[in-house]
This record gives structure tokens, C-alpha cells and sequence, in this order.
């Protein structure tokens, strides 16, 4: 009978709707979980006659669920303090590999796997841009985000320094002066080079470059015999010359008790085993026994015996080619005119620790075209130095900025660019097909999703270590359950009036 199936089809309709209803209520603390909304409409109509006009009399066959849609407005953003997460402030989905599939999500719960690779909260990678040889790959396919913990970033060389320094203008010649600033070799280890100015005559100056090179010794001890060796690195056993500052001490036992002896002064080009054997004799000299000094073609000082000690170390000026001296002139204002371009060509090899040759530019100009040595009535001074090399850095942590770069952080203060997280959009929204996890899928009702850098083509930008909170509005949520209540007593209600009626009429017949 019609009359209790109309009612059955409200109370299915109805149900459905205090199902859509709980889901919301359920999932209000959900993050990024977009609310739904239950919409009916009527069944078949069937005609039963017609009125003395002609209009037709039609009689209804219930309700159906004629949609859920959802409401895929923004949700509140915060900011949680955890560079994992990520919140889209706008339009667009992150996009998940699933398995060689693409999923799309608001949910920016983000984690890290054990191998780096950026995660959803349920273990599905999180995808974008690659970078290819340290350059984001925009017009690449997507990739998964891996984040390189645990990896030590490489070194680079300074090729180029500058400093801002005032020369004294009221200086006399002969007057010298001098700046520092750290510079990397290729394997990352630093140094101060020394910029000496001496003033040689009226608004003119001469400079040398120099960089000293300390010498780590290797110690070890074995049988109660010490054993300290150097590397001086310079190929074939030729020294560099070794800085006349060197405060390297050498304790040895005497006859008579302990003597100290300060190692001589290495001169330009000695080999290592002349300098071997003047330390020899230094040593000898003293009265200080039982220490063998001796050296390998190498460059390697090596000084044994049992009971000794030292102190301080031995500092090596590398090589230096001749664009580390030279002349500037100023002119009567104290802006520099000579050289009127940046000094390059300056390089510094036989390094101790083995790294390849230094090759630096000095930047004499900045971009304005103003020189950053000048000569006024000022006493002489550096107050800036800037130079483009670092030493090899531990990872620390990463951030993604509001175009989805992510950028790793290093010990040694560098950031590096290692991926860019990617928004994808589709023409129609509610096509796409949940399949739990806050996660969707791209259907043909939906479309083909259109993935892009966030910010661009009106997708949203992202917001780094933020979430996004659930758009389920729980006054509308109360009101609607009220709705949908008063909907399914009153079908309930209809079914039993015709059970009534149906029970009335069986009684009428017998």
C-alpha cells in the first residue's frame, strides 16, 4: 500500500540525513574535514485523473536523498609550531601518492618516515616538485618530498670576499694597517686571511694577501713512546715558508731533568728533511734525549720519543700567486680609483689538509658602483667583511613557505631548497569521491586535477607549521538534527496512523 510506503521512503530519506548530520558532529575536531550537507527531493508522480478543467491530479510516491554535498569552505587556520604540518588558506588539495595513485587531501597532519620522506598521517608521501642539481624541477612530473635528514651538506670554497675598510688619510708612509676575514677550502676547514695595507705616498697604498695555515698534529702513543706528526702537504718535501710567529714548543726528558725547546722558523723552499734535521739539532742541542725527528718525501714531519709533549702549534703561509700584492690609489675625495675593477686571479695552494688551491676574487666595488675601501682623515679600521664559502653543515630542520618550497636548515647557517610541495584543483568539487582519512579522489564528475605551485592560477597558499580545523558549524549542525528528529517522528507518525486506518477497515470488512 502506498500509504505506508510514502512514509518508509521519508523515514530512509530521514535517516540518511541524521547519519550526514552525526558524520559532521563526529568529525568537528577532524582537521580539515569539510562538512556535509543532506538534500531531498520527490519521487515519481502518478496521474489518477484530471479535474473538469483538464489539469491533471497526481498523487506522490515519496522522497529520495537527492544529494550530499559538501561544503569545501575554509576551515579555521592555527599555527601548531611543528614544521611538519602545512594548511592550504584557499582553494586546493595536497596531493598523495598512493601507490603510483594520486590522492588529495586538506589534511596537512604531516610526519616524517624514518627515511625523510614527508608523510600523510597515514603513510601515504606527500608529493611535488623535485630539485635537480640544487634547481627546483617546476616543469617535471611530481615526485615524493623526501627531507634529507641525518645528511651533512658538503662544503663550498670562498671564491670571493670583500670588506668595508677605511684607510687613515693623515697616516705617514710606511704606516701599515691590516683586515681579517674567515674564508673555506674545498673540504669546508677556515681560515683568516690577512689584508695588510702600507701606506707608500700621498693618497696611495699597497696591499698584500696572505693566509696562514695552522697545522693540526697527529699524535699518538704506543708502548710509552709518543709519536707527533705535521703535514705540511706541499708536494715533492718542499715547505712553504712557515710563519715566523709559530710558537710550537717541544718538552723533552735531560740528563737532568725536562727542557722546553721552541721549533726554528721553516725559510722559503726548505725541504722537509733539512728542516728534519735543523729541529734535529735543536733538539739535540738542548740536551733533550731518546726523540728521533724524521720526515717522508710527502711533507710529513713526524718527531718520537718517549716523554714528550707540545704545545701551541705551526702555522704554514701557503703559496700565494701575484695578484695577493698590489697597489690602490685614491683620489682627493678618499674614493678609490685604482684598480678600477674588482681584484681577481688570487690563489693559494699547498694547503695542509689536502684541499685543492683557494681561488678568490676580491670585491673591491659594490653593486651602487662605490668602492668599499676608501682613505679619509678617520682612523683605519674594517667594519664589515663578507665572503660567499661555508664550512660542511649537519641538517637541523626544514620549513615550508607559503608557495610550498621546502627549505632545509643546516648547522653551519645555510639553507637549502630540497623540494616544493604542490596544489592541485579540480573544475568541480563535488565530484570527488571520499574515501576516508580525509582523503579524496579525482572521479570524471570531478575532472582532471590541475596541479601548480600554490598562490598561482587561484589555488590557495599554504601556511607552514598550521593546521587546518574542521568547517563543521555545530549551531547549524544542532539545528539541523532538530530538523531531520521532527522529519522522522512525523513519517513514524504517519505509519502508524495508517496502521490504524488499515486495522479500522480489516474490522469494518468481518
Amino acid at each position: 500500500m502506498a500509504s505506508f510506503y510514502i512514509p518508509l521512503t521519508g523515514l530512509s530519506a530521514d535517516s540518511k540525513a541524521l547519519n550526514t548530520i552525526a558524520n559532521n558532529l563526529a568529525n568537528m575536531n577532524t582537521t580539515g574535514f569539510k562538512s556535509q550537507t543532506t538534500s531531498f527531493s520527490d519521487l515519481l508522480y502518478q496521474q489518477i485523473g484530471a479535474s473538469g478543467s483538464g489539469d491533471t491530479i497526481q498523487v506522490g510516491s515519496g522522497v529520495q536523498v537527492a544529494a550530499n554535498s559538501t561544503d569545501f569552505s575554509n576551515g579555521a587556520v592555527s599555527s601548531t609550531g611543528v614544521s611538519s604540518n602545512a594548511a592550504i588558506n584557499g582553494s586546493g588539495f595536497f596531493v598523495l601518492d598512493n601507490n603510483g595513485n594520486e590522492l588529495y587531501t586538506r589534511n596537512g597532519t604531516f610526519q616524517l618516515a624514518s627515511d625523510g620522506t614527508l608523510e600523510s598521517a597515514n603513510g601515504l608521501a606527500v608529493m611535488g616538485y623535485g630539485v635537480v642539481n640544487g634547481t627546483l624541477n617546476t616543469n617535471g612530473g611530481l615526485t615524493d618530498i623526501v627531507i634529507p635528514t641525518g645528511q651533512v651538506m658538503k662544503p663550498a670554497a670562498t671564491t670571493s670576499f670583500s670588506m668595508t675598510q677605511n684607510l687613515d688619510s693623515t697616516s705617514t708612509a710606511g704606516t701599515s694597517t691590516s683586515g681579517q676575514v674567515k674564508v673555506y677550502d674545498s673540504l669546508g676547514n677556515s681560515y683568516e686571511a690577512t689584508v695588510t695595507y702600507t701606506k707608500t705616498g700621498t693618497n696611495a697604498w699597497s696591499y698584500n694577501i696572505s693566509l696562514p695555515d695552522t697545522l693540526t698534529d697527529i699524535a699518538s702513543t704506543s708502548a710509552g713512546t709518543t709519536t707527533i706528526k705535521y703535514n705540511f702537504g706541499a708536494s715533492g718535501g718542499t715547505l712553504a715558508t712557515v710563519n715566523p710567529g709559530t710558537n710550537l714548543t717541544i718538552t723533552g726528558p735531560t740528563a737532568s731533568g725536562t727542557a722546553t725547546i721552541t721549533a726554528p722558523t721553516v725559510t722559503a723552499g726548505e725541504s722537509v728533511t733539512n728542516y728534519a734535521a735543523a729541529l734535529q739539532s735543536a733538539v739535540t742541542a738542548a740536551g733533550i734525549t731518546g726523540v728521533t725527528v724524521s720526515s717522508t718525501a710527502g711533507g710529513q714531519l713526524s718527531i718520537t720519543g718517549a716523554n714528550i709533549s707540545t704545545s701551541g702549534s705551526v702555522v704554514q703561509d701557503p703559496v700565494a700567486s701575484a695578484a695577493a700584492a698590489g697597489s690602490l690609489l685614491f683620489d682627493a675625495s678618499g674614493n678609490l680609483v685604482s684598480p678600477a675593477t674588482d681584484v681577481t686571479g688570487i690563489s693559494f695552494s699547498g694547503l695542509s689538509d689536502g684541499a685543492a688551491a683557494l681561488n678568490l676574487n676580491w670585491d673591491l666595488f659594490g653593486a651602487n658602483g662605490a668602492g668599499s675601501v676608501s682613505q679619509t682623515a678617520v682612523s683605519s679600521a674594517t667594519s664589515a667583511t663578507h665572503q660567499n664559502g661555508y664550512a660542511s653543515g649537519q641538517y637541523q630542520d626544514f620549513s615550508i613557505g607559503s608557495d610550498g618550497t621546502v627549505t632545509a636548515t643546516y648547522s653551519n647557517g645555510q639553507t637549502q631548497t630540497v623540494g616544493q610541495l604542490v596544489v592541485a584543483t579540480v573544475g568541480n568539487e563535488q565530484g570527488l569521491q571520499a574515501v576516508g582519512s580525509s582523503n579524496y579522489r579525482a572521479t570524471t564528475a570531478s575532472g582532471s586535477p590541475s596541479v601548480g605551485i600554490a598562490g598561482s592560477g587561484g589555488r590557495g597558499s599554504i601556511e607552514g607549521s598550521s593546521l587546518e580545523a574542521s568547517n563543521v558549524n555545530i549551531s547549524a549542525e544542532f539545528s539541523n538534527l532538530i530538523i531531520a528528529q521532527r522529519a522522522f517522528e512525523a513519517n513514524s507518525k504517519a505509519i502508524t496512523t495508517f496502521d490504524t486506518v488499515t486495522q479500522d477497515t480489516i474490522n469494518m470488512i468481518h
